[in-house]
């Protein structure tokens, strides 16, 4: 997974709307995410991908905090309601843009000679 349940509370959703669901109904919702971005993913890289930014984290985040208020009631209609929705859009639109090269995360994929699993942080040089 790209992301994990404290990941999840960090660039997902707020601990009191986390708090209504299990740690297994998050784990269910970060997988499913994950798995969603593989399916753009690998169009571009040889699956698994090993190394991963923030960027990648926080779309999955985003996906999967959707999906998990989905389940509990969801009213579009609400503005934080609609900020999640409109969250999740993004996140789809990122993953499309990554998958047609237009945007370049600095993945690095099975293919690549490193094989420690995880978080890639790159750091920016201004």
């Amino acid at each position: 997974m790209y992301c994990d349940r404290e990941q999840l509370g960090l660039y997902g959703l707020p601990p009191k709307a986390l708090g209504r669901f299990t740690q297994e109904e998050q784990d269910r919702a970060l997988q499913a995410a994950s798995w969603t971005a593989d399916g753009y993913l690998r169009t571009r890289y040889t699956m698994p991908v090993i190394r991963w930014g923030l960027d990648l984290t926080r779309c999955i985040a985003a996906i999967a905090s959707y999906d998990l208020m989905v389940q509990k009631g969801f009213d579009p209609g609400l503005a934080s309601d609609e900020q999640l929705r409109l969250r999740y859009q993004d996140a789809l639109s990122w993953l499309r843009s990554v998958q047609n090269g237009v945007i370049d995360p600095g993945l690095i994929d099975s293919t690549s000679e490193s094989d420690t699993p995880g978080i890639n942080y790159i750091t920016a040089v201004w």
